[in-house]
């Protein structure tokens, strides 16, 4: 699989200095030892990483909710210096991963304050990225502004969303994982100078979805108080299938398929990197796609998080939710751009295509839902015939935009929603073309002016200022539940009454919504049905 196309987060690296010494803070739990770190603009603060917030998930505990740490002895001091494992995914050396991943870090100015607290839910896809320091979440320009940063890592893949949709296996373990980070968070943050009472969650991608499931959870309830989801929303139209899934990975690791709870036996008893290896071929053609998802379970979920939003009776907080102007529009065709053959059978049989990479293959007249969505963006004319950004505009909207269009809306009638599109093209982009060059404003390129190794260096003053302006109304949201108004302009919005969009470029502009058109189509397609609960025993095995 090309990573580098597929993946929905993308590696960034932390530019920061140990300094000597290092400092121990007392918890409930014990005594943990952190570092003192600074960053590019030598601003000094504490760093605690590697920090176990649930007990190992293995052996019995593979595909089960988390079990929350105890306490240790008083002798003890817990070294959190350096990141913990990374958990498993098909990107990173074995070596650096193990499924005694469920860590999580902590960055502070001060231990001795009541600072806000913003938790970080990294995206991937719900099969790749971390939370670590070093390698997709480093804090040096979040650090520059007056909160407390904590970042996570959960279960990915089968590991952390396996589903038989009954009790030997309900699913949602990642989701559950980052649950029991929260609470950790409101039991120790205030020992690292945070308010427990004053915390954001945001995430990108797999991560803005993950933000949105837990306005959606009762579980969640009380954990948070605003939210930023960032390119990624569960309230898309997607079909869940992770039965499908299980089956399909018990197939090619030679476990029972039908049976549960010997499929459950069986999977628990199999290597992680077997399972790893055997989920890489979910994804044959290097398109996006979310494999792994929720699973209305009764527990995490009560319904599907569309209806639970259409409904009212999400946990309602100040909500930031955006996209970047081109996000998936550039990159998903272009590996294909020389295979004619590929690229005229799925044209020809898009119908049959698109069900699958769109991620609506459950849904009733999926073949007549794809040729609307074919006549309506490639105009009845071959994929190769026309810009591949047309074929590529499916993607932004299937994948990203539309949710988080349909989050927007169904939200304002009960939050504030400052809706955002991110169309600033700095100097760097994180899927540039063939030259190194951006090919537009992509996914996650906004994400680098929150986490980015090759901005700290730069002398480009265009994109230290965007990273200062994201950091700022970032920061100023999680201080406060509104961005702070900027060169004059106040971000307005979206109520119940009328909805604004802030577009941010080098020069700030508030609008009408982005791409109406291609979201009514959407809308059309897949309308919102919130009457009748899911039958929580379909397709159960």
């Amino acid at each position: 699989m090309n990573f580098k196309i597929v993946c929905l987060c993308v590696t960034f690296y932390m530019s920061i200095a140990l300094a000597e010494n290092e400092l121990i803070v007392e918890t409930s739990l014990g005594k943990i030892k952190g570092s003192i770190l600074k960053t590019s603009k030598n601003h000094e603060f504490k760093a605690f990483r590697g920090i176990r917030y649930a007990q190992p998930p293995v052996g019995d505990k593979r595909f089960k909710a988390p079990v929350s740490v105890t306490k240790w002895p008083s002798e003890n001091i817990l070294d959190a210096t350096k990141d913990g494992n990374i958990c498993p995914q098909p990107r990173y050396p074995n070596e650096i991963m193990s499924e005694d991943c469920l860590v999580l870090n902590v960055y502070t100015h001060d231990v001795r304050v009541n600072k806000p607290v913003m938790v970080y839910i990294h995206g991937g896809s719900n099969f790749l990225g971390t939370g670590n320091s070093q390698s997709e979440a480093g804090p040096d320009l979040l650090m520059n502004q007056d909160i407390v940063l904590v970042t996570m890592n959960y279960r990915l893949g089968a590991l952390g969303f396996l589903s038989t949709k009954n009790s030997d296996a309900p699913g949602n373990y990642g989701y559950l994982d980052q649950v029991m980070a929260l609470q950790w968070v409101q039991d120790h943050i205030s020992n690292f100078g945070g308010n427990p009472k004053s915390v954001t969650i945001f995430g990108m991608s797999a991560g803005g979805m993950a933000v949105t499931l837990h306005m959606a959870s009762p579980l969640s309830k009380g954990l948070f108080h605003r939210a930023i989801a960032m390119s990624g929303s569960a309230t898309s139209h997607f079909t869940v299938d992770n039965v499908g899934w299980t089956r399909k990975l018990a197939y090619l690791v030679g476990c029972p398929m039908y049976n549960s709870k010997d499929i459950v036996d069986c999977l628990r008893n199999v290597s992680w990197e077997k399972v790893i290896e055997a989920c890489k071929t979910y994804e044959p053609y290097g398109f996006i796609d979310v494999k792994w998802n929720y699973e209305v379970d009764g527990h995490f979920l009560m319904d599907t998080p569309t209806n639970v939003f259409a409904r009212g009776e999400f946990n309602k907080v100040p909500l930031m939710a955006g996209i970047t102007k081109d996000e998936l529009t550039y990159f998903n065709i272009y590996q294909h751009a020389t295979n004619k053959g590929f690229l005229n059978d799925l044209s020809v049989n898009f119908d049959k295509y698109a069900p699958d990479i769109f991620t609506f293959a459950l849904e009733k007249n999926a073949a007549e839902k794809s040729k609307q969505i074919q006549k309506f963006y490639l105009k009845d004319k071959l994929i190769q015939d026309q810009p591949f950004s047309n074929f590529g505009e499916i993607f932004s909207d299937a994948i990203i935009g539309h949710g988080i269009y349909r989050l927007v809306h169904l939200a304002r009638k009960y939050v504030d929603v400052y809706y955002y599109r991110f169309d600033y093209e700095g100097k760097f982009s994180l899927f540039p073309d063939e030259n190194g060059k951006p090919r537009g404003v992509l996914h996650a390129d906004d994400l680098q002016y929150i986490f980015y190794f090759d901005l700290i260096p730069s002398t480009d003053e265009s994109d230290i200022f965007m990273a200062e302006r994201i950091g700022n109304w970032w920061a100023s949201f999680a201080k406060t539940g509104a961005p702070s108004d900027i060169e004059g302009i106040k971000w307005l919005p979206s109520t119940r009454k009328s909805v604004h969009t802030m577009y941010n470029d080098k020069e700030i502009r508030l609008g009408e919504e982005p791409f109406l058109d291609r979201y009514a189509l959407w809308d059309e397609l897949f309308p919102v049905e919130n009457s009748v609960k899911r039958n929580l025993k379909n397709d159960e095995l």
